[in-house]
Parts: C-alpha cells; structure tokens; sequence
C-alpha cells in the first residue's frame, strides 16, 4: 500500500504536465480529470463473453435513491446502495477494506441491454396495435 496524506483543509494533490493540470485529488475526497476517464475494455483482454440476459428484470429491481452523505458533511447526493445491487447483479459490486464500492461505469451494459429488451417489447407492441386497427 502507498498512502499520502493530503490532511483536510491544507490542499489539493495535483499531477501535472509542464504547467496545465491534468489531474486534481481535493482534499474532500474529489477526483478531476481534464481528459476522459477510460477503463480497458479490448476484446483482446475478454473470454467467455456472453450478451446479458434478463436485463429489464434486473434495472427493475434495482433502486435509485437520493441520500445525505455521513462522509462529507451531509452532501446530498443520488446514486444506489451496493448491498442491494450486490443482491441483484453481485459483478458490480466489490469491497474496499470492508466498504462496499460500486461500478458505476459497468451498469451502462446493463442498461443498454434493458433499453434494448424494452424496445423489442414497444416493436411487438406497435404491431398488435397495427393488428387491431386494420380489424
């Protein structure tokens, strides 16, 4: 492990190049990238990849919520709570020294296949529509 100790209130740790920064760690626990924040995602790097099922059922399931933060002085804030996303989808969630994080990033996937599911529902549904109209 490697810690560095911005003790709160004395300031910011930077990682620049030359003159412009390029990276900001705040000492209320922010982070602040000038460029896109990327993760690795090659298909050269993935086995086994399947198309996610059961979407729809799984964002359904799922709760957002909108929270106070105990951490940073009652910052209110919207995201999820890991637990009950570890009872849903348990790959989203990991833990970090006994705090539970969740991957944010990662449940684009499953909602664009959820987006994707409901669509195939609307088609089937425009249909039936077209169906009871020509009756």
């Amino acid at each position: 492990h490697l810690y560095l100790d911005l003790n709160g209130g004395i300031g910011n740790f930077y990682i620049r190049d030359g003159t412009t920064t390029r990276f900001t760690f705040d000492d209320a626990g922010h982070f602040t990238a000038t460029g896109d924040i990327n993760s690795n995602s090659d298909i050269k790097l993935k086995t086994n990849i399947k198309t996610l099922s059961n979407s729809l059922d799984k964002v359904l399931n799922m709760r957002g919520v909108e929270y106070d933060r105990i951490d940073m002085n009652g910052k209110h804030q919207i995201g999820v709570i890991a637990q009950e996303v570890e009872e849903i989808v348990p790959e989203l969630v990991s833990d970090n020294d006994g705090t539970k994080t969740v991957s944010y990033g990662n449940i684009t996937a499953l909602l664009i296949e959820a987006i994707k599911e409901q669509n195939k529902e609307i088609n089937i549904l425009k249909e039936e529509i077209k169906l009871l109209k020509i009756k």
